[in-house]
């Protein structure tokens, strides 16, 4: 079987799209033995995971469906898969979907599709929960759940032990600018004895570190992954995006906002009732809710245990077995 995954990465767009397409080739490779191109649209990055598979960047100015169509043309192809980034949708992809199918290739779309779904044969949305657009009549299946987030893990879950060690997470191109404020809060709110993780992202700026640092304070540029990091905290604070989900997989008690606006507030309401992460506002009030949370394992302990329940399952091998049924 040849898959074609096209996705889209870059500043302003983040790595989310990416990493979850690695995730879908990685298991449809090891699941059912394909061989997968992923076609990325966007600012090249350098991560040791994407040597595993036949690769190509484009840039932003090109056409997506130009770009495409000549790629299929010159290869055998069964599956075509779209991450995409819901405000880069090309106006003509329902063309270039229905040829796509016209000529026997199945076409799935990754979360951000779901309203061209009468052109798909299947909808994978890697969210717990999932509210169609009103207008749509597709017929296309639709599959979501907690179990199938597609997560970009390496190691199991373990259980989890108070310490001082804290991860935090701005996003991959941190586009609010977090790096440039949340450090000096951070580093004058956080007890004493606390080593800080800040990650720099492929695409953000370097984080403005305070003159006289209280607590020891690391900058990891760009890691190829963040498991070990990940592996290694006692909590952790993030913006929302996949990198939390994978937070939750690894059971790291974890203080959540997003900084965009309040597209995520159905999303992280369901996260709060569910008790998996504490949910905030702002930077501001997340850096005041991590510091409680420092000071009460058993909360901390709840967390843990609740996120790694929710996520024992992932989302790869699942996506691996719909695509078996749809090119049975």
């Amino acid at each position: 079987m040849n898959v074609l995954i096209v996705c889209h990465a870059g500043a302003g767009l983040g790595l989310g799209h990416l990493a979850r397409a690695l995730v879908v080739a990685r298991a449809l490779h090891q699941e059912l033995g394909a061989h997968v191109q992923l076609l990325i649209q966007g600012d090249p990055v350098q991560r040791p995971d994407l040597a595993e598979f036949d690769h190509k960047f484009f840039g932003l100015e090109d056409n997506l469906v130009d770009t495409i169509r000549q790629q299929a043309r010159h290869s055998d192809i069964q599956v075509v898969v779209f991450d995409l980034h819901p405000q880069l949708i090309s106006a003509d992809i329902d063309g270039l979907l229905k040829a796509l199918r016209q000529d026997g290739r199945k076409i799935i779309g990754v979360d951000s599709l779901d309203s061209h779904s009468d052109n798909l044969d299947l909808v994978f949305i890697p969210s717990f929960r999932f509210s169609p657009p009103v207008d749509v009549t597709g017929t296309a299946p639709i599959l979501f759940g907690w179990d199938c987030f597609l997560l970009n893990v390496k190691y199991p879950p373990i259980e989890w032990k108070s310490g001082r060690q804290v991860l935090v997470l701005a996003g991959g191109a941190d586009a609010t600018g977090l790096g440039e404020t949340w450090p000096a809060l951070l580093n004058e709110a956080l007890p004493d004895g606390t080593q800080l993780d800040w990650v720099t992202g492929p695409y953000a700026q370097q984080p403005v570190w305070p003159l006289t640092q209280r607590i020891a304070m690391l900058n990891h540029q760009a890691p190829s992954g963040l498991d070990d990091l990940m592996q290694a905290a006692n909590y952790a604070v993030t913006v929302y995006g996949v990198s939390f989900f994978e937070l939750l997989y690894y059971g790291v008690p974890t203080v959540v906002f997003s900084p965009y606006g309040n597209k995520d507030d159905a999303e992280l309401a369901e996260i709060e009732a569910e008790g998996v992460a504490l949910v905030v506002k702002d930077e501001v009030e997340a850096v005041a809710k991590l510091k409680e949370l420092m000071a009460d394992d058993k909360l901390a302990a709840a967390i843990s245990l609740r996120a790694r329940q929710k996520l024992s399952v992932l989302g790869g091998y699942k996506f691996a077995r719909a695509v078996t049924a749809l090119v049975a």
